[in-house]
């Protein structure tokens, strides 16, 4: 019996950046953007690791796309105003989002992802959580029919490992924390942020060896076939 099963899970969900395809892909688009706009992606990177400290594994509000760049622009520039809340985002757009729209055209998944998580759905419920913007991700990815929905946790208002986004994602699915299985590839954000409200957790890493507090560690997608189903 596999574990979807034997530990009752109803639903599992998925990081997107790292997780269904190999994060190096996330850190040349990172920095391809980063390098055209150096010293704003410098502020940039240090703010969003500000407010993951400030917020650590309990705090953070569920304030919504429009209070989560709020609190981004004073973490960044120290103070609100609302005319400047307005222009960094179009700034955040142009420096970061845009572009990596745009190359995300050439994105490649792990290999027999898309496979797996068919498999998987047979099973159990599956939906997408990430901490960037999804935009097209999803169809590039080849992915777009298979989460029941999927959503972003600046447009909830706290980045992981908040518990906010995920008792946000339990709620969405109208489950009990401990009926859903996390999966990601970053310990710190996905595996801490999902244990402490309960959930079960899977951590993929595909190079070097795994020391996690994460209930299951796989190397690939065909090993997650494995653990979870059979």
């Amino acid at each position: 019996m596999g574990y979807i099963k034997e530990h009752g899970i109803e639903a599992v969900c998925f990081d997107i950046d790292g997780t269904l395809y190999p994060k190096w892909q996330t850190n040349l688009r990172l920095v391809e953007s980063a390098l055209l706009h150096i010293p704003f992606s410098l502020s940039y990177l240090s703010m969003r690791n500000k407010l993951r400290r400030k917020n650590g594994l309990d705090g953070g509000t569920f304030s919504g796309h429009d209070g989560f760049l709020k609190e981004e622009y004073t973490a960044l520039y120290g103070e609100y105003d609302e005319e400047g809340v307005e222009k960094f985002r179009r700034k955040e757009e142009r420096v970061f989002f845009i572009p990596w729209q745009k190359s995300f055209s050439s994105i490649t998944p792990f290999p027999h992802m898309r496979e797996s998580l068919l498999k998987i759905k047979k099973e159990a419920r599956i939906a997408f959580l990430s901490d960037f913007p999804i935009g097209v991700k999803l169809e590039a990815l080849d992915v777009g029919d298979i989460p029941e929905f999927a959503i972003s946790t600046e447009d909830i208002g706290a980045l992981k490992p908040s518990r906010v986004p995920f008792e946000y994602l339990s709620s969405l699915l109208g489950l009990e924390n401990d009926k859903i299985l996390y999966v990601g590839d970053s310990e710190q954000k996905d595996v801490r942020g999902a244990k402490n409200v309960g959930m079960h957790t899977l951590l993929i890493k595909t190079h070097g060896k795994a020391s996690s507090k994460a209930d299951i560690v796989v190397s690939s997608y065909p090993e997650m076939c494995r653990v979870l189903l059979e």
